[in-house]
């Protein structure tokens, strides 16, 4: 019998059971009752922002190039002789993975052969196989994606604004790398981050479904047993440049063959702990909703002029590396609508909160996440969120519900010039 923690949200109704194994390994268990899909993710807390470490099996610091941890997720789908995603789509099971800037997860959804599944997410995740020729087979694949990804307006007008806010941080560099810094991955070197950063104590298995609880986490521990390796369960140990306040530069402006021009402003902020991270994201919906919606006083105006014929987005991005705040919209005249959204942020700064819009905005927030969270996808965002962060699982309710006039207040007083910059995608 595992010790467990279990975590109950009333307003979603939903329990979240977590143990760690025996070897380190973070189990989840989100019970999600009369759910016919099961998903089930095994992830590593590494990204493409992790370049300079100490390799856990021989204790040297190690530097590898941009892009590894994207590359090493590609290859660990193909085994000898086969490929894990064809292996999955024999079983009549969907599968795939994704790589960001601080996790790497695979993950199945199935109906019916949920155990099966399991046991061929472990083998996926366990049996790395690489060797010099496919490793140069698939520096031409990523080479193909990267240079499709450059010729992707909205990619390109997100990054250079990431490229515009930090001066030395990794989250500036495409996740994927580039084609020089992948030319110099090696076999040796995949074998070296996977060693390190996919060793029990830096991952973790999650499950959402209606499944039984203690069953499913001792399938998980049996599967992994049959591939349990003497790697040292010591902390993970990483390096990063120290990242100055300032930002890198005011503007960067980027001519493409596009149909309309791409617009981000964006905000570099100060890094903050797991909690407040939270409450940005949740001041951030806050304030998409109540400024930038098609609801919103200024998009109506923005409408009318002609200037936009899409949504404009506001997000917030933080981890324990980076924060900023990105708009982002499409539009008919990138010029006006720059000058009119600068200006709409010094006004909603300097003018009185509107408290009864806000706290139909915050209502509405806390409508929506109760509705979402009959979505599976919602339920585990939620709790990988929460162990990225170092929070609660259900942190997020109970700040969105804690948000108050003030906080949104102090949180758009952060949004200042000094640290303000403009990315532009424009015609040829």
């Amino acid at each position: 019998m595992h010790k467990m923690a279990v975590e109950y949200s009333q307003e979603l109704d939903e329990t979240t059971y977590s143990t760690t194994l025996s070897n380190g390994l973070n189990v989840y268990i989100c019970k999600k009752p009369n759910f016919s899909k099961k998903i089930g993710m095994f992830g590593t807390k590494y990204g493409s922002v992790i370049n300079d470490f100490i390799d856990i099996t021989n204790g040297k610091r190690t530097k590898v190039p941009d892009g590894i941890a994207h590359f090493l997720e590609h290859k660990l789908f193909e085994k000898e002789g086969a490929n894990a995603l064809d292996l999955f789509s024999k079983m009549g099971v969907s599968s795939n993975a994704y790589t960001s800037f601080d996790q790497t997860v695979y993950f199945f959804e199935t109906s019916e052969k949920f155990e099966e599944s399991i046991a061929m997410l472990v083998k996926l995740i366990k049996e790395p196989y690489f060797t010099d020729e496919n490793v140069k087979k698939e520096q031409g694949i990523i080479g193909q994606e990267i240079s499709m990804y450059d010729d992707n307006p909205e990619f390109m007008v997100y990054f250079n604004a990431l490229r515009a806010m930090y001066v030395k941080n990794p989250v500036r560099i495409d996740i994927a790398g580039t084609i020089e810094s992948i030319s110099h991955i090696t076999k040796e070197m995949l074998y070296t981050c996977y060693n390190t950063f996919y060793s029990p104590q830096n991952m973790f298995f999650l499950v959402v479904g209606d499944v039984d609880v203690d069953k499913t986490i001792n399938l998980i521990e049996d599967n992994i047993k049959k591939y349990e390796t003497k790697v040292p369960n010591t902390k993970i140990e990483t390096f990063k440049e120290e990242e100055p306040k300032e930002i890198a530069q005011k503007e960067i402006v980027k001519k493409m063959d596009i149909y309309m021009p791409q617009l981000c402003v964006g905000y570099k902020l100060n890094l903050c702990p797991g909690e407040e991270i939270v409450k940005n994201e949740c001041i951030v919906s806050i304030l998409s909703d109540m400024y930038f919606s098609k609801q919103s006083d200024f998009y109506e105006d923005e409408y009318n002029k002609g200037y936009l014929n899409d949504i404009v987005d506001m997000q917030y991005e933080g981890s324990k590396t980076f924060s900023h705040v990105i708009i982002s919209a499409t539009t008919t005249n990138i010029d006006e609508l720059t000058e009119d959204i600068l200006a709409y942020i010094d006004k909603i700064k300097n003018e009185e909160l509107d408290e009864e819009l806000f706290e139909i905005v915050k209502r509405k927030k806390i409508g929506e996440m109760v509705l979402a969270s009959d979505n599976l996808s919602t339920s585990y965002r939620r709790i990988i969120d929460s162990i990225l962060n170092e929070v609660d699982v259900y942190s997020d309710m109970e700040t969105l519900k804690s948000i108050t006039t003030n906080d949104v207040k102090e949180f758009l007083n952060n949004l200042n010039e000094e640290n303000r910059v403009i990315s532009k995608i424009i015609s040829k």
